[in-house]
């Protein structure tokens, strides 16, 4: 696991979408990457792996983990895998490493866990348990390496739960296959022992005659008995070289005119039985080469299908790849020109705010500088108020002083005239309070101080300062009493801010004691819950009275958006 190659990320990444182009990687002689700790975490789905792994490679978290399972199982599992190779460790990996690697796999393909999957994964988690029982002990491991160190050619199968050493197990090679005879036909056997059978066999006889007619001739000739065993102890160890017998030109007993007369049947037969024998072993040879022949074409095709269809697999995966390219481009490319679109539209937003806020803010300080006036020329005209009503004490009281005086006078003229006298005492009397302003009914400076606060409590969303401006029994919208006003003016002022209002056309119309107002209102809200922009127009009516020498508003209805919450 010492490899340095690319990145554990990118390369489960390539494998599993080009598997074809990574086939060394892929291989099962091939070195374990770095960082199975890591790979095998983000097969199991880590939140914290799987985030990092999608900011390296820019892909997405699903691809990620079915890409680290790939490479897991054509590394881990592959056939004839070794206990350490399995777990993903090296051999001197410490026991904690085991423990981890064996968990995060059990976590991987465990059959409660694995719900929905192929069924291979309860193999793949009894091959992981067989691994964790013979890595998890000492003893077993012990045993286990040094059964690696004996045969570390071979890869090896996971052994029993006993702690014994696993079976070995080699790969498979392709062995050069045996050619077997058809069914009915005996196997081939050596050709030369065959061809010789008649001729052992046609020696025998000629060899039991030439006893046969040696022992009637030493019977009849006893005389030459020398020559006779010297003949048969030469005929005996002669070399069963089944060529024509020879016989002696000498010799003119009956034995040697038997040996020097051939065989013709015996020969015929020997020769038609060879030609038949070469002719079946040329026809077997022509049939197993028949068969050989058949069998490597049979062999060779599905290998050229498998050729053809691997390079067919492999320019899909190309064009698909490059498919798959040009769409991300083209996506990209979309994603970055909407990216700067939202960025541009965001600008002119923030712009258009920033513009609105100015706009607001100047607003507001214009009304808080026309309060500020207001609020002095209110203050001016109760000081004027105070010093006419001071004056008028003033005067109220030294009229009648004068008036005395102008009556004692008049008294004392007592050859005036009766009119002069009525005069005079209509002049004793009070000066009516007609001449004066009338305390009760508002004058329009008052109305539209009342008008001013209104509006900038308005614009505060003040409901308590708003509350202050009407009178304890003031009606309110569709003839609401003055807690409905306080429930209105609340409701609106926890969803909205306000932001602009403003009255045209406000004129005041005095009846009794009391004065009467209509005009046109235009208010622009700021929703709190989504910061939206609400512009509302309408028609607005006041009624305002005086008590206690104040001018309160005694009756307010509007028109209201149905639509729109308070």
């Amino acid at each position: 696991m010492s490899d340095p190659g690319p990145d554990v990320f990118a390369l489960a990444l390539a494998c599993y979408r080009t598997p074809l182009a990574h086939q060394d990687r892929l291989a099962a002689s091939a070195p374990l990457p770095e960082d199975m700790s890591r790979l095998l975490r983000l097969a199991s789905g880590a939140p914290d792996i799987c985030e990092d792994a999608a900011r390296r490679t820019g892909a997405r978290p699903d691809e990620l983990r079915d890409a680290a399972r790939f490479l897991i199982q054509q590394l881990c599992f592959v056939r004839g895998a070794d206990h350490y190779r399995l777990l993903g460790l090296e051999p001197d990996a410490p026991f904690e490493r085991i423990k981890e690697h064996h968990r995060l796999l059990m976590r991987l393909f465990h059959p409660d866990r694995a719900a929905g999957r192929e069924a291979w994964t309860d193999r793949y988690a009894a091959r992981t348990n067989e691994a964790w029982t013979v890595l998890s002990r000492a003893r077993s491991r012990a045993d286990y390496d040094a059964w690696l160190r004996r045969r570390p050619e071979q890869a090896l199968v996971p052994g029993p739960a006993t702690g014994a050493p696993a079976v070995p197990r080699t790969r498979p090679t392709r062995a050069k296959r045996s050619r077997r005879p058809s069914a009915g036909r005996s196997p081939p056997r050596f050709a030369l022992p065959r061809r010789w059978v008649p001729v052992l066999v046609l020696g025998g006889a000629a060899l039991a005659a030439a006893l046969t007619v040696a022992g009637v001739y030493l019977a009849r000739t006893p005389s030459e008995p020398a020559a006779f065993v010297a003949a048969a102890d030469v005929e005996s160890e002669r070399p069963a070289t089944f060529l024509e017998p020879q016989a002696d030109p000498a010799d003119r007993s009956a034995i040697g005119a038997f040996l020097a007369m051939p065989d013709w049947q015996s020969l015929e037969r020997r020769e038609r039985q060879a030609r038949q024998q070469a002719v079946r072993a040329r026809a077997t040879r022509q049939e197993m080469e028949r068969t050989y022949q058949e069998r490597l074409a049979a062999e060779e095709a599905p290998l050229e299908r498998m050729r053809a269809e691997r390079a067919r697999v492999e320019e899909e995966l190309k064009a698909e790849q490059a498919r798959a390219e040009q769409s991300w481009a083209a996506r990209l490319a979309a994603e970055q020109q909407r990216l700067k679109q939202l960025q541009a539209e965001q600008a002119r937003i923030e712009q258009e705010r920033s513009e609105r806020l100015a706009a607001e803010r100047r607003r507001l300080e214009e009304l808080r500088a026309e309060q500020a006036r207001a609020e002095q020329l209110a203050d001016e005209l109760r000081a004027e108020r105070r010093r006419l009503e001071q004056a008028r004490v003033g005067q109220a009281r030294a009229e009648p002083k004068r008036l005395e005086e102008q009556a004692k006078q008049t008294r004392a003229e007592r050859g005036r005239a009766e009119p002069v006298r009525s005069e005079i005492a209509a002049a004793g009397a009070v000066p009516a309070m007609g001449a004066m302003p009338d305390e009760r009914e508002p004058t329009d400076r008052e109305l539209d101080d009342l008008i001013g606060r209104y509006t900038a409590v308005y614009l505060r969303g003040d409901v308590e300062g708003l509350m202050t401006l009407f009178a304890p029994g003031a009606r309110g919208r569709n003839g609401g009493d003055r807690g409905g006003i306080r429930q209105d003016y609340a409701a609106l002022f926890g969803s909205h801010l306000v932001r602009r209002l403003e009255l045209h056309d406000l004129r005041w119309d005095r009846r009794a004691g009391s004065a009467t107002a209509a005009a046109r209102y235009e208010l622009w809200l700021r929703r709190r819950a989504d910061g939206e922009l609400i512009q509302l127009t309408g028609n607005i009516r006041f009624e305002a009275g005086k008590q206690d020498g104040r001018v309160f508003i005694q009756a307010i209805d509007y028109d209201w958006p149905a639509n729109r919450a308070e």
